[in-house]
């Protein structure tokens, strides 16, 4: 089953962010008497760009503390949404509801399931300004629920994005992206940002050959004159298939950056971070981009995000066998079932950035390349075919052979190996991520790409 334990996801706080909200006593809001497993989890988001808008539904699941119980964390949705749950059990998904969205004006927005758990809009329509919307909720089991009215946030504009190379405050060598931004006058100035990021990849061993099989098994053959003619397992090189060397990728941002410029004189915050990114991340080692949005929030969203601060700065909290819960702003109607998560209303506004590893650090080696692999230190393991291998030792004790490699796709051609040596083949071979791209990204350049 899952673990929810822990569900509340990283939140990081820009080095520019000053809050004006009382603090947060997170233990105090720790539940003690109740069980959360079975409460609904409700996250929305409704901005003001003309768009398909989108309800998530789903159910709490937990397990009890277990020590054998040791799976990764991934978010429930997506990167605005701040509920985490533990690989390991399918999410709990909440199908057949009824989903609409209403206006003070008197318009109302059906929203249709269109995959188990996500509601869209069945038109487009964007959050209007000095309107306000409530979220409205029946379960396929007939529990009503319902949001407070949550009206449109002014506009603030992002006035600059930019990068400059930069230390962390642990002294970590990187680059930060920040924002300057602007507000009007006498507006909110309650922000909060997330981020697309994409990234080119080049496999820093590829070649423009791969493997192909020609025999796995070692054959016999039989010619009518009675001769007979053994025929060794086999690869041949073949020109590749597919663009392998360079890819691209776009990782959703899995923080929260909070920023209140209410105690701030005028309408300028600047120099806001938003992202730092280590000198040692492959993500920048050649071309980055980054798409970071900024939402104007209001006062009680707000507090709702700066509270999974806290919760995030508490995470021995969560170790017990109760997990805690994180009041929203969605209630059951009848007051007897807990629900957790958050009905937002924002507006957003766009920028993108490029730039190129070269441009921050002239001359200096790139960062390690993607995972735990040596790609400077290839190896030569035999066909098996004694007619092109290197020598066996007794018994047979050589490393897996390549064709059982190739078959699982776990190594690519480096180059040829002239002189194979004790348990050596003809080829020497590199991990399947060091020569193709495509293990860490896809070769399908994104359609906003710039060089």
């Amino acid at each position: 089953m899952i673990s929810m334990a822990k569900y509340i996801s990283t939140v990081v706080i820009p080095l520019m962010v000053i809050s004006c909200v009382e603090p947060f006593d997170a233990a105090s809001e720790i539940e003690t008497g109740g069980d959360l497993e079975g409460a609904l989890i409700v996250e929305s988001n409704i901005t003001n760009v003309e768009k398909t808008q989108k309800v998530y539904l789903s159910r709490m699941q937990r397990v009890e503390s277990d020590s054998t119980v040791n799976v990764e964390e991934e978010r429930l949705f997506n990167a605005t949404t701040p509920i985490i749950i533990e690989r390991g059990l399918e999410t709990n998904y909440e199908s057949g509801a009824q989903v609409v969205v209403t206006d003070n004006n008197g318009n109302s927005y059906v929203f249709q399931e269109t995959e188990e758990g996500t509601y869209e809009s069945e038109i487009a329509f964007a959050a209007m300004p000095n309107t306000s919307y409530q979220l409205a909720i029946t379960t396929a089991d007939g529990e009503h629920y319902e949001s407070e009215a949550m009206e449109t946030p002014e506009v603030a504009l992002i006035d600059n994005l930019y990068v400059e190379r930069m230390e962390s405050g642990s002294g970590q060598d990187g680059v930060g992206i920040f924002v300057d931004a602007s507000f009007s006058d006498g507006g909110a100035k309650l922000l909060r940002y997330n981020y697309e990021e994409t990234y080119k990849i080049i496999a820093p061993k590829w070649t423009a050959f791969e493997f192909e099989i020609i025999r796995e098994d070692r054959e016999q053959i039989e010619y009518s004159n009675g001769e007979t003619e053994v025929l060794h397992p086999d690869v041949r090189l073949v020109p590749r298939a597919r663009e392998e060397r360079v890819c691209y990728r776009t990782d959703l941002s899995n923080e929260e950056v909070l920023l209140n410029a209410n105690v701030l004189s005028g309408t300028v915050a600047k120099k806001n971070l938003v992202r730092f990114i280590s000198n040692q991340n492959p993500i920048i080692s050649h071309r980055y981009s980054i798409l970071v949005k900024q939402m104007a929030v209001s006062a009680k969203s707000y507090e709702f995000y700066e509270r999974l601060v806290a919760f995030s700065q508490s995470e021995s909290l969560f170790s017990q066998i109760q997990p805690g819960r994180l009041e929203g702003n969605v209630l059951d109607v009848d007051g007897s079932t807990t629900v957790i998560g958050f009905f937002d209303v924002s507006t957003e506004v766009q920028q993108r950035l490029y730039f190129n590893y070269e441009d921050l650090f002239p001359g200096e080696p790139l960062p390690p390349y993607f995972g735990e692999f040596d790609c400077e230190r290839p190896v030569s393991p035999q066909i098996p075919n004694p007619e092109r291998d290197g020598p066996t030792p007794p018994l047979d004790k050589c490393p897996q052979d390549l064709i059982t490699r190739v078959k699982l796709g776990l190594v690519e051609y480096w180059e040829d190996n002239y002189d194979p040596g004790l348990c050596e083949g003809p080829y020497w071979v590199v991990p399947a991520i060091c020569g193709d791209c495509n293990v860490v990204g896809s070769n399908i350049v994104p359609d906003f790409w710039e060089e």
